[in-house]
């Protein structure tokens, strides 16, 4: 049993990844900006750094899932800054493994949010004992960017891009398994088991939630646009297994 500290445990995937180590046995801290409601969480801050040290303090383990995408400077303070801040009092504190949440593919799309997530692996690897799980594109995330394009009386769909959607639940285990297994100093990459276009990603939601909704094709211009089509987003040979996008739009 270790006792592991969880940043980002509110958001999709921490919501997974809490229950996933509570039943492998471990002793979990949750850490949260707001005032801690009781003794399983400590209050501190990435974006400032404010009650980090404290929150560092006797833990094995650090699960860091906290990302504040799409932001602005926030999401350089949070996940580029923050990561910074989290890694050195990690170091203070002696802590053996810190695990690192990250994306398929941010190595080959240019988008600034994707070279901000580089960004935190690459202070990760310096100086602590590291793991790095990459995942592909979340079921509740597409269902969530969906359900907004579906408002629009015509659905902008990048079609031609493909994409390997995971379950947060499958990413969550492997997260785990990698804190059970200690650092690896290695980037793990957990994909969907199968690769489909936005375009069949989008017919098959549309299908499942009873929505009529005329697409037309949104052209990604540039050196983003043709990354995603080229699909940078997937890893078509490192499937896992688990719920297909059918699956979870079944659910």
């Amino acid at each position: 049993m270790m006792r592991i500290l969880v940043t980002g445990a509110t958001g999709t995937l921490g919501q997974q990844v809490v229950p996933a180590l509570l039943a492998a046995g471990h002793d979990v801290v949750r850490m949260s900006r707001r005032a801690a409601p009781d003794a399983g969480w400590r209050q501190a801050d990435l974006a400032t750094g404010e009650g980090l040290d404290g929150a560092v303090q006797d833990v094995d383990a650090i699960a860091h899932l906290a990302s504040s995408p799409y932001k602005g400077k926030y999401t350089q303070q949070t996940d580029v800054d923050g990561t910074q801040r989290l890694r050195d009092a990690a170091r203070r504190a002696g802590v053996g493994h810190l695990l690192f949440a990250s994306i398929v593919g941010i190595d080959d799309i240019p988008w600034k949010f994707f070279r901000q997530k580089l960004a935190g692996e690459e202070l990760v690897r310096d100086g602590v004992p590291w793991s790095i799980v990459r995942a592909t594109q979340f079921h509740p995330a597409i269902d969530m960017v969906l359900s907004g394009a579906a408002r629009l009386p015509l659905m902008p769909v990048p079609s031609k891009v493909p994409g390997q959607p995971v379950d947060p639940a499958v990413v969550a285990r492997a997260i785990a398994e990698n804190l059970a297994a200690g650092p690896s100093k290695q980037i793990t990459n957990i994909c969907g088991p199968e690769v489909l276009t936005f375009k069949e990603l989008t017919t098959a939601w549309l299908e499942a939630r009873g929505r009529r909704r005329p697409q037309f094709p949104l052209h990604v211009p540039g050196a983003l646009g043709k990354a995603f089509r080229a699909g940078a987003l997937t890893l078509p040979d490192h499937p896992t297994e688990g719920p297909t996008w059918q699956d979870w739009l079944n659910q």
